[in-house]
């Protein structure tokens, strides 16, 4: 090998320090690499795991959000309904008591003109046997003595209560 220009020590020698390198440089060069190149991929895969997580989590909120204003709108709608029936409801027995008070109201009116309407006819009754008597003074008061008088007045006012209705 000499004559190929091979020297063997040097070529243990640097054999040798090919396997020293290869040893050094694997213990404080590659594996401290290897270890962290492995940690920033384990890094990185949690924050792609994270970030994942957090869109499923924001897409589920987005999601619960928009489930949620279905619901409280149906549940808007739901009560405006039921204010609605209540409202008619009311409404309905509004009008109901308002038609009772006024057959009320028609019926205490009936009742104070027909008390009004006796009254006038007990007044015009009085007037008018007033007025019998005052006639049946002053005309007869010639000719009948005062007994006679007193029995036509008690027979008119026994006759004329009866029979006489003052009508309208």
């Amino acid at each position: 090998m000499d004559q190929l220009g091979i020297d063997i020590k040097q070529l243990v020698a640097q054999l040798i320090n090919f396997v020293l390198f290869f040893l050094i440089f694997k213990k404080f060069i590659a594996t401290p690499f290897q270890s962290f190149l492995n940690e920033e991929r384990r890094k990185e895969k949690e924050r792609q795991d994270i970030l994942e997580k957090l869109k499923k989590d924001e897409a589920g909120a987005l999601e619960e959000k928009m489930r949620m204003k279905e619901v409280t709108k149906k549940e808007f709608e739901k009560v405006l309904l039921e204010a609605k029936k209540e409202a008619e409801e009311i409404k309905n027995e509004l009008i109901i008591e308002a038609k009772k008070e006024a057959e009320e109201i028609k019926i205490r009116a009936k009742k104070l003109i027909e008390e009004e309407k006796d009254k006038l006819n007990q007044a015009a009754k009085e007037r008018m046997v007033d007025l019998s008597i005052a006639i049946i003074d002053k005309a007869f008061k010639d000719f009948l003595d005062e007994e006679t008088k007193k029995k036509i007045t008690q027979h008119i006012l026994n006759n004329f209560g009866k029979k006489v209705v003052y009508e309208n």
